[in-house]
């Protein structure tokens, strides 16, 4: 029995939405692979911080314009500006100013955007300058922002994230404080 043109177009049809289907499973297949593929590379990537080289910074202080940071009785102590300064200070006891600063409005953008400060951690000191970073998360995506340290400890400190001094530099920079 001989089949209609309306039939064969019909079939011709249904093949080429098979066939669409197939190739659309296969399209999406390769972009799940890809996405999988480059977040692995990514995570390999990322270098998480070393806590064995670190430690928690237990002492925070502001006096005038100098900053001290420290674990035990050894402290870094450094100069730095006075806004950062009177942030820290605010920081520390919690308040804030007639307006928001860069620091509150920072610490505010990572909140509304749900983006973790998982930790500070001060690095290196070259050539007179002390070097920072800020550990950020969200979700599985993680971030290291290169930073100054009297702005990262400010911004820590609104955060209620942890502040790690790198043991070798501490051993380095450090002064005996409890003298």
């Amino acid at each position: 029995m001989a089949k209609n043109k309306y039939e064969t177009n019909y079939q011709k049809m249904s093949i080429r939405k098979t066939f669409w289907k197939i190739e659309k499973f296969f399209v999406v297949l390769i972009a799940v692979f890809l996405v999988i593929f480059l977040s692995l590379t990514a995570f390999a990537i990322i270098e998480y911080m070393d806590a064995s080289k670190y430690v928690e910074a237990d002492i925070i202080k502001v006096v005038d314009t100098t900053v001290v940071l420290g674990n035990n009785c050894t402290a870094i102590v450094s100069e730095t500006s006075e806004e950062r300064a009177q942030s820290i200070e605010l920081g520390l006891e919690k308040k804030f100013d007639v307006r928001p600063n860069t620091h509150d409005i920072f610490a505010d953008v990572l909140k509304n955007f749900n983006i973790t400060l998982e930790s500070v951690t001060i690095d290196d000191f070259k050539d007179g300058i002390y070097f920072s970073t800020l550990h950020l998360s969200r979700e599985n995506e993680k971030l290291k922002l290169d930073s100054k340290p009297s702005d990262a400890i400010a911004i820590a400190l609104r955060m209620g994230s942890k502040i790690y001094i790198k043991k070798d530099l501490l051993e380095k920079q450090g002064q005996n404080i409890c003298k």
